[in-house]
Protein backbone atom coordinates (compact mmCIF):
# COMPACT_ATOMS: atom_id res chain seq x y z
CA UNK A 1 0.00 0.00 0.00
CA UNK A 2 1.54 3.32 -1.05
CA UNK A 3 1.63 6.29 1.30
CA UNK A 4 -0.27 9.53 0.54
CA UNK A 5 3.05 11.41 0.53
CA UNK A 6 4.50 9.12 -2.13
CA UNK A 7 1.36 9.36 -4.25
CA UNK A 8 1.40 13.15 -3.98
CA UNK A 9 5.05 13.16 -5.04
CA UNK A 10 4.24 11.06 -8.11
CA UNK A 11 1.31 13.33 -8.95
CA UNK A 12 3.50 16.43 -8.73
CA UNK A 13 6.18 14.82 -10.89
CA UNK A 14 3.58 13.79 -13.46
CA UNK A 15 2.22 17.35 -13.56
CA UNK A 16 5.72 18.73 -14.09
CA UNK A 17 6.31 16.24 -16.92
CA UNK A 18 3.11 17.46 -18.60
CA UNK A 19 4.28 21.05 -18.13
CA UNK A 20 7.58 20.33 -19.83
CA UNK A 21 5.88 18.50 -22.70
CA UNK A 22 3.65 21.55 -23.13
CA UNK A 23 6.76 23.76 -23.24
CA UNK A 24 8.39 21.58 -25.91
CA UNK A 25 5.19 21.66 -27.99
CA UNK A 26 4.94 25.45 -27.77
CA UNK A 27 8.62 25.92 -28.64
CA UNK A 28 8.29 23.58 -31.61
CA UNK A 29 5.19 25.45 -32.75
CA UNK A 30 6.98 28.75 -32.16
CA UNK A 31 9.58 27.94 -34.81
CA UNK A 32 6.76 27.43 -37.28
CA UNK A 33 5.06 30.62 -36.08
CA UNK A 34 8.19 32.72 -36.57
CA UNK A 35 8.72 31.24 -40.04
CA UNK A 36 5.11 32.13 -40.90
CA UNK A 37 5.42 35.68 -39.55
CA UNK A 38 8.50 36.47 -41.66
CA UNK A 39 6.10 36.65 -44.63
CA UNK A 40 4.35 39.66 -43.06
CA UNK A 41 6.91 41.55 -41.02
CA UNK A 42 10.55 42.61 -41.36
CA UNK A 43 12.80 40.24 -39.38
CA UNK A 44 14.22 43.09 -37.25
CA UNK A 45 10.76 44.38 -36.32
CA UNK A 46 9.45 40.89 -35.62
CA UNK A 47 12.30 40.00 -33.25
CA UNK A 48 11.93 43.28 -31.34
CA UNK A 49 8.15 43.14 -30.99
CA UNK A 50 8.18 39.53 -29.74
CA UNK A 51 10.72 40.21 -26.99
CA UNK A 52 9.19 43.52 -25.87
CA UNK A 53 5.81 41.81 -25.44
CA UNK A 54 7.47 38.87 -23.63
CA UNK A 55 9.17 41.36 -21.27
CA UNK A 56 5.78 42.86 -20.43
CA UNK A 57 4.36 39.38 -19.76
CA UNK A 58 7.23 38.44 -17.42
CA UNK A 59 6.86 41.79 -15.62
CA UNK A 60 3.13 41.21 -15.07
CA UNK A 61 3.75 37.69 -13.77
CA UNK A 62 6.39 38.92 -11.32
CA UNK A 63 3.98 41.58 -10.04
CA UNK A 64 1.08 39.11 -9.85
CA UNK A 65 3.21 36.83 -7.68
CA UNK A 66 3.90 39.72 -5.32
CA UNK A 67 7.56 39.68 -6.19
CA UNK A 68 9.88 42.55 -6.97
CA UNK A 69 12.71 43.16 -9.38
CA UNK A 70 15.97 43.24 -7.42
CA UNK A 71 18.66 45.89 -7.77
CA UNK A 72 21.93 44.62 -9.19
CA UNK A 73 25.57 45.44 -8.71
CA UNK A 74 27.55 46.81 -11.63
CA UNK A 75 29.20 43.44 -12.14
CA UNK A 76 25.83 41.66 -12.25
CA UNK A 77 24.46 44.24 -14.67
CA UNK A 78 27.46 43.71 -16.94
CA UNK A 79 27.11 39.93 -16.98
CA UNK A 80 23.35 40.06 -17.57
CA UNK A 81 23.79 42.64 -20.33
CA UNK A 82 26.19 40.21 -21.99
CA UNK A 83 23.71 37.35 -21.53
CA UNK A 84 20.93 39.54 -22.95
CA UNK A 85 23.07 40.36 -25.96
CA UNK A 86 23.86 36.71 -26.69
CA UNK A 87 20.71 34.84 -25.63
CA UNK A 88 18.13 37.45 -26.63
CA UNK A 89 19.51 39.98 -29.14
CA UNK A 90 21.98 37.97 -31.22
CA UNK A 91 19.97 34.75 -30.95
CA UNK A 92 16.66 36.33 -31.95
CA UNK A 93 18.16 38.43 -34.75
CA UNK A 94 19.93 35.44 -36.30
CA UNK A 95 17.03 33.03 -35.74
CA UNK A 96 14.33 35.22 -37.27
CA UNK A 97 16.53 36.21 -40.22
CA UNK A 98 17.55 32.59 -40.79
CA UNK A 99 13.99 31.26 -40.69
CA UNK A 100 13.08 33.85 -43.31
CA UNK A 101 15.44 32.06 -45.72
CA UNK A 102 15.21 28.39 -44.80
CA UNK A 103 12.41 25.97 -43.93
CA UNK A 104 10.98 25.50 -40.45
CA UNK A 105 11.86 21.80 -40.68
CA UNK A 106 15.54 22.54 -41.27
CA UNK A 107 15.54 25.20 -38.55
CA UNK A 108 13.98 22.78 -36.07
CA UNK A 109 16.63 20.12 -36.63
CA UNK A 110 19.49 22.59 -36.42
CA UNK A 111 18.16 24.01 -33.16
CA UNK A 112 17.97 20.49 -31.74
CA UNK A 113 21.78 20.55 -31.40
CA UNK A 114 21.51 23.15 -28.60
CA UNK A 115 21.81 20.79 -25.59
CA UNK A 116 24.64 18.88 -27.24
CA UNK A 117 26.67 22.00 -28.04
CA UNK A 118 25.99 23.23 -24.51
CA UNK A 119 27.49 20.06 -23.05
CA UNK A 120 30.59 20.38 -25.24
CA UNK A 121 31.17 24.07 -24.47
CA UNK A 122 30.59 23.46 -20.76
CA UNK A 123 33.40 20.90 -20.94
CA UNK A 124 35.68 23.44 -22.62
CA UNK A 125 34.93 26.48 -20.44
CA UNK A 126 34.00 24.84 -17.12
CA UNK A 127 36.49 21.97 -17.40
CA UNK A 128 33.90 19.25 -17.21
CA UNK A 129 35.33 15.94 -18.34
CA UNK A 130 35.24 15.56 -22.14
CA UNK A 131 34.54 11.87 -22.61
CA UNK A 132 34.76 9.88 -25.87
CA UNK A 133 30.96 9.49 -25.77
CA UNK A 134 30.53 13.27 -25.63
CA UNK A 135 32.92 13.77 -28.57
CA UNK A 136 31.15 11.09 -30.63
CA UNK A 137 27.80 12.60 -29.74
CA UNK A 138 28.90 16.05 -30.89
CA UNK A 139 30.21 14.70 -34.20
CA UNK A 140 27.07 12.65 -34.79
CA UNK A 141 24.82 15.63 -34.04
CA UNK A 142 26.75 17.91 -36.38
CA UNK A 143 26.65 15.20 -39.03
CA UNK A 144 22.86 15.20 -38.75
CA UNK A 145 22.76 18.96 -39.31
CA UNK A 146 25.12 18.67 -42.28
CA UNK A 147 22.97 15.89 -43.73
CA UNK A 148 19.85 18.07 -43.63
CA UNK A 149 21.58 21.18 -44.98
CA UNK A 150 23.67 19.58 -47.71
CA UNK A 151 21.11 16.91 -48.57
CA UNK A 152 18.71 19.57 -49.85
CA UNK A 153 21.23 20.61 -52.51
CA UNK A 154 20.85 24.27 -51.50
CA UNK A 155 24.01 24.73 -49.47
CA UNK A 156 25.18 27.65 -51.63
CA UNK A 157 21.79 29.29 -52.06
CA UNK A 158 19.57 31.39 -49.85
CA UNK A 159 18.31 28.36 -47.90
CA UNK A 160 21.90 27.40 -47.11
CA UNK A 161 22.60 30.85 -45.72
CA UNK A 162 19.40 30.59 -43.70
CA UNK A 163 20.56 27.27 -42.22
CA UNK A 164 23.91 28.86 -41.37
CA UNK A 165 22.20 31.76 -39.60
CA UNK A 166 20.00 29.40 -37.58
CA UNK A 167 23.11 27.48 -36.54
CA UNK A 168 24.76 30.79 -35.56
CA UNK A 169 21.65 31.50 -33.47
CA UNK A 170 22.19 28.18 -31.66
CA UNK A 171 25.90 28.92 -31.06
CA UNK A 172 25.32 32.38 -29.53
CA UNK A 173 22.43 30.98 -27.49
CA UNK A 174 24.68 28.30 -26.05
CA UNK A 175 27.49 30.79 -25.36
CA UNK A 176 25.00 32.94 -23.48
CA UNK A 177 24.07 29.90 -21.44
CA UNK A 178 27.63 29.74 -20.13
CA UNK A 179 27.22 33.29 -18.83
CA UNK A 180 23.88 32.37 -17.25
CA UNK A 181 25.39 29.32 -15.58
CA UNK A 182 27.82 31.67 -13.86
CA UNK A 183 25.04 34.06 -12.77
CA UNK A 184 22.54 31.40 -11.66
CA UNK A 185 24.47 30.85 -8.43
CA UNK A 186 23.60 34.33 -7.13
CA UNK A 187 20.29 35.31 -8.78
CA UNK A 188 16.72 34.05 -8.94
CA UNK A 189 15.79 32.62 -12.37
CA UNK A 190 12.82 34.94 -12.94
CA UNK A 191 14.85 38.05 -12.12
CA UNK A 192 17.58 36.94 -14.54
CA UNK A 193 15.01 36.35 -17.25
CA UNK A 194 13.53 39.84 -16.72
CA UNK A 195 16.89 41.62 -16.93
CA UNK A 196 17.93 39.60 -19.99
CA UNK A 197 14.68 40.46 -21.78
CA UNK A 198 15.14 44.11 -20.81
CA UNK A 199 18.71 44.31 -22.15
CA UNK A 200 18.02 42.23 -25.25
CA UNK A 201 14.72 43.98 -25.93
CA UNK A 202 16.38 47.40 -25.88
CA UNK A 203 19.05 46.18 -28.29
CA UNK A 204 16.47 44.65 -30.63
CA UNK A 205 14.36 47.82 -30.52
CA UNK A 206 17.41 49.93 -31.39
CA UNK A 207 18.23 47.54 -34.24
CA UNK A 208 14.66 47.69 -35.54
CA UNK A 209 14.92 51.47 -35.44
CA UNK A 210 17.58 51.31 -38.17
CA UNK A 211 15.20 49.52 -40.56
CA UNK A 212 13.34 51.88 -42.95
CA UNK A 213 10.39 49.46 -42.95
CA UNK A 214 9.84 50.21 -39.24
CA UNK A 215 8.46 53.61 -40.18
CA UNK A 216 6.17 52.40 -42.97
CA UNK A 217 2.51 51.86 -42.18
CA UNK A 218 2.32 48.68 -44.26
CA UNK A 219 4.82 47.00 -41.92
CA UNK A 220 2.23 47.14 -39.15
CA UNK A 221 -0.96 46.56 -41.16
CA UNK A 222 -1.26 42.78 -40.88
CA UNK A 223 -4.58 40.98 -40.74
CA UNK A 224 -5.88 39.72 -37.39
CA UNK A 225 -4.55 36.16 -37.82
CA UNK A 226 -0.82 37.05 -38.11
CA UNK A 227 -1.24 39.32 -35.08
CA UNK A 228 -2.78 36.41 -33.18
CA UNK A 229 0.16 34.18 -34.16
CA UNK A 230 2.54 36.94 -33.04
CA UNK A 231 0.83 37.16 -29.65
CA UNK A 232 1.10 33.39 -29.22
CA UNK A 233 4.81 33.55 -30.05
CA UNK A 234 5.49 36.41 -27.65
CA UNK A 235 3.12 35.68 -24.75
CA UNK A 236 3.00 31.87 -24.66
CA UNK A 237 6.22 30.64 -26.29
CA UNK A 238 8.62 33.39 -25.19
CA UNK A 239 6.95 34.44 -21.93
CA UNK A 240 4.92 31.78 -20.14
CA UNK A 241 6.79 28.75 -21.49
CA UNK A 242 10.15 30.09 -20.34
CA UNK A 243 8.77 30.51 -16.82
CA UNK A 244 7.37 26.96 -16.86
CA UNK A 245 10.74 25.69 -18.13
CA UNK A 246 12.53 27.40 -15.24
CA UNK A 247 10.04 25.86 -12.81
CA UNK A 248 10.63 22.40 -14.26
CA UNK A 249 14.38 22.80 -13.85
CA UNK A 250 13.97 23.95 -10.25
CA UNK A 251 11.91 20.86 -9.40
CA UNK A 252 13.54 18.14 -11.50
CA UNK A 253 17.07 19.43 -11.95
CA UNK A 254 18.78 20.23 -15.23
CA UNK A 255 19.86 16.66 -15.98
CA UNK A 256 16.28 15.34 -16.00
CA UNK A 257 14.61 18.40 -17.51
CA UNK A 258 17.08 18.54 -20.42
CA UNK A 259 15.88 15.13 -21.59
CA UNK A 260 12.62 16.75 -22.70
CA UNK A 261 14.55 18.87 -25.24
CA UNK A 262 14.70 15.76 -27.42
CA UNK A 263 11.00 16.33 -28.16
CA UNK A 264 11.62 19.79 -29.65
CA UNK A 265 12.60 18.60 -33.16
CA UNK A 266 9.78 16.06 -33.17
CA UNK A 267 7.16 18.71 -32.44
CA UNK A 268 8.84 21.15 -34.82
CA UNK A 269 8.83 18.74 -37.77
CA UNK A 270 5.23 17.73 -37.05
CA UNK A 271 3.97 21.32 -36.93
CA UNK A 272 6.01 22.34 -40.00
CA UNK A 273 4.28 19.59 -41.98
CA UNK A 274 0.82 20.32 -40.55
CA UNK A 275 0.69 24.11 -40.70
CA UNK A 276 3.19 25.10 -43.40
CA UNK A 277 2.80 22.10 -45.70
CA UNK A 278 6.56 21.49 -45.65
CA UNK A 279 7.66 18.09 -46.86
CA UNK A 280 9.46 16.01 -44.25
CA UNK A 281 11.39 13.37 -46.14
CA UNK A 282 14.00 10.69 -45.59
CA UNK A 283 16.79 13.28 -45.26
CA UNK A 284 15.00 14.95 -42.36
CA UNK A 285 14.31 11.59 -40.73
CA UNK A 286 17.97 10.58 -41.00
CA UNK A 287 19.09 13.96 -39.71
CA UNK A 288 16.68 13.71 -36.79
CA UNK A 289 18.04 10.25 -35.93
CA UNK A 290 21.61 11.58 -35.96
CA UNK A 291 20.76 14.62 -33.82
CA UNK A 292 18.78 12.63 -31.24
CA UNK A 293 21.41 9.85 -31.22
CA UNK A 294 24.18 12.38 -30.74
CA UNK A 295 22.28 14.11 -27.95
CA UNK A 296 21.71 10.77 -26.22
CA UNK A 297 25.41 9.95 -26.43
CA UNK A 298 26.45 13.35 -25.16
CA UNK A 299 23.98 13.62 -22.28
CA UNK A 300 23.41 10.04 -21.16
CA UNK A 301 24.13 9.11 -17.56
CA UNK A 302 27.84 8.51 -17.11
CA UNK A 303 28.81 10.36 -20.29
CA UNK A 304 28.51 13.88 -18.90
CA UNK A 305 26.59 16.10 -16.59
CA UNK A 306 23.98 18.32 -18.14
CA UNK A 307 25.43 21.28 -19.89
CA UNK A 308 24.46 24.91 -20.01
CA UNK A 309 21.38 24.36 -22.14
CA UNK A 310 18.35 24.95 -20.02
CA UNK A 311 20.12 26.76 -17.20
CA UNK A 312 17.66 28.51 -14.93
CA UNK A 313 16.67 31.85 -16.38
CA UNK A 314 17.74 30.99 -19.90
CA UNK A 315 15.32 32.28 -22.50
CA UNK A 316 14.37 29.88 -25.25
CA UNK A 317 13.36 30.62 -28.86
Amino acid sequence: MTSPTLDAGHDRAGFIYLQLMFVMATWGLNIVAVKYLTQYMDARILAAVRIVIALLVVTLIIKARGGRIPKLTRAQLGWLALAGFLVVYAHQAALVAGLGLTSAANGTLIMATSPLLSAVLAAVFYRERLTPARVCGALLGLAGVALVVLGSGKALGAAGWGDAMVFLAVVVFVCGGLVIQRMSRSMAPLAMLWYMYLAGGLMLAAHAGTAPSTYRAESWSMAWWPWLVLMFSAVVASGISNILWNGGIARLGISRASLFLNWLPIFGLLFAALFLGEKVGATHAAGLACVLGGTWLGLRRGASPAGAAGEPGKARP
